[in-house]
């Protein structure tokens, strides 16, 4: 292995921080990695969804997707193999370049180690060092040591993210729904909605779930491969083995140094007349050190520090986990920082008057529901009307007039357009009220009107409620009003129109 190529710092990492490096190494080639990703993937996913669909068998798209990330786990692998030692190969070259790993561990991720919680760092072993079966079987006894439990984490934790992706997609297509558009309940939707176009339903889910696995499954490798990295710097010493080769490096290029020196005449000969000095031998024994026979007494601490040291508490080395605050009391013997005094009193009045802010949030929440409760207990006063509908009540007169029209064509000559749209859209909601025989409450939303017109079984005049009730809602919450020909299509026809 050419170390001396490797654009990473080989250094012994904690694994989180090498987890790090693995985010770098994918950010720094995310071009590279996701072109080759998509080139290598895509028609994988569509030939997996194909056969699912010509087989009857919609579901079985998303779950051979999902069966097949060992699979697509080689494309960013040899990416970033490459990347670190050289440039990041092309989309093509990656393509080709799959040959030249070994088929065996790919097929034995596909089937019985499919589930193995270790895959990101079992990779780079079974598939860049290309040794036999056995010899891999005894280094990963060594290289899976202290990485198992980092490992795993990593495999579940990508996991999660892939679910929150998948699921984030389907609820912010949820809430972009108009109110009228969404079903009474979940419940609702998969019995009617779902089981009616199961097929359509199954392949977005399986287009969501791919770009889930798409965003995830090359970071997940990139980890992998950066722990392996640094299990081996560990195991190996790297590190080391770098430094001694660059120093060799460095050496090579200053003989080359001395030997053109030489050449050159320089006088040196004169300094090799000086005869060299013998070489004095360290001093070894206490006698040496301080040139006299030791006593009875020197005799007797010898004795009794050899048996210290041969005492099994000693030597060795032990690893202790303790918890400390991080603000820690300066010691006696540090410097004093003359600005740290007016800088601690700053934070400590900050941190004061968040406190305090804290305080008044909570007492104003508190006074907040306390008023909301007292507002609930008062019988005199009903409850109020939501925020939609509270227009409405206020400028809309409390009975309707027999002729809904006339009165709100009166009402947008006399430049009363938002009481002349109000009035209409209540005529509207009582006349949906009375034909499907419901209380007409005044706390109902305009999505209620337009959940009741969905149920009158007439196409037509669903349409003309929903247009009614849009035209309000433009008038009264975006100041938006219709000209006087839309208005009088309004008018035309049902639910307030002549004949209607």
């Amino acid at each position: 292995m050419e170390l001396e190529r490797i654009s990473v710092v080989l250094r012994p990492r904690e694994s989180r921080e090498a987890l790090d490096l693995g985010a770098a190494m994918l950010r720094a080639n995310a071009r590279a990695v996701w072109s080759a990703w998509f080139a290598f993937t895509v028609p994988a996913f569509l030939l997996c969804n194909a056969l699912a669909v010509l087989v009857g068998v919609p579901w079985l798209g998303l779950l051979l997707t999902w069966w097949l990330k060992p699979l697509f786990d080689r494309v960013p692998l040899y990416v970033l193999s490459r990347a670190v030692f050289d440039r990041p190969p092309h989309w093509r070259e990656t393509l080709r370049g799959q040959h030249a790993m070994p088929w065996g561990p790919t097929f034995a991720g596909l089937s019985w180690l499919r589930v193995d919680s270790h895959r990101a760092l079992r990779l780079p072993l079974a598939l860049l060092e290309g040794t036999s079966r056995q010899r891999r079987a005894e280094r990963w006894k060594v290289l899976r040591r202290r990485l198992v439990g980092e490992a795993s984490l990593l495999t579940w934790g990508c996991l999660q993210f892939e679910l929150v992706l998948f699921l984030s997609v389907w609820l912010l297509a949820w809430w972009l729904l108009p109110q009228e558009w969404r079903p009474a309940s979940l419940a609702t939707f998969f019995r009617h909605e779902v089981h009616g176009a199961a097929t359509a339903w199954t392949l977005a889910a399986s287009a969501v779930a791919y770009l889930a696995i798409s965003a995830i499954e090359p970071l997940y490798v990139a980890c992998g491969f950066a722990l392996y990295l640094n299990r081996r710097t560990q195991l190996e010493g790297w590190d080391i083995d770098l430094a001694f080769r660059r120093l060799r490096a460095r050496l090579q290029g200053l003989g080359r140094v001395l030997g053109v020196l030489l050449c050159l005449g320089l006088p040196l000969a004169g300094h090799a007349a000086v005869p060299a000095a013998p070489p004095s031998r360290p001093a070894s024994t206490p006698e040496q050190v301080f040139r006299q026979p030791l006593d009875e007494g020197d005799r007797r601490f010898a004795a009794a520090a050899a048996k210290v040291y041969r005492d099994p508490r000693f030597g060795g080395q032990r690893h202790v986990r303790r918890w400390e605050l991080k603000r820690v009391e300066s010691r006696v013997d540090q410097p004093v920082n003359p600005g740290a005094a007016p800088l601690g009193m700053f934070s400590g009045l900050f941190n004061g008057l968040l406190w305090l802010a804290l305080g008044g949030a909570v007492l104003a929440l508190a006074w907040f529901a306390w008023r909301w409760r007292g507002a609930g207990r008062d019988a005199t006063q009903p409850l109020a009307p939501r925020a939609n509908l509270s227009v409405v009540v206020d400028e809309a007169p409390a009975a309707l007039p027999a002729d809904v029209a006339t009165a709100a064509r009166g009402l947008w000559q006399a430049q009363r357009r938002r009481e002349a749209l109000a009035l209409l859209y209540r005529g509207c909601a009582e006349r949906i009220a009375q034909q499907l025989q419901l209380p007409y409450t005044a706390d109902a939303t305009e999505s209620d009107w337009l959940r009741h017109a969905a149920t009158l079984g007439d196409t037509a005049r669903a349409q003309r409620v929903v247009v009614i009730v849009r035209t309000w809602q433009f008038a009264a919450y975006a100041g938006r009003y219709p000209d006087q020909a839309a208005f009088e299509r309004l008018l035309d026809g049902w639910p307030l129109g002549a004949g209607a």
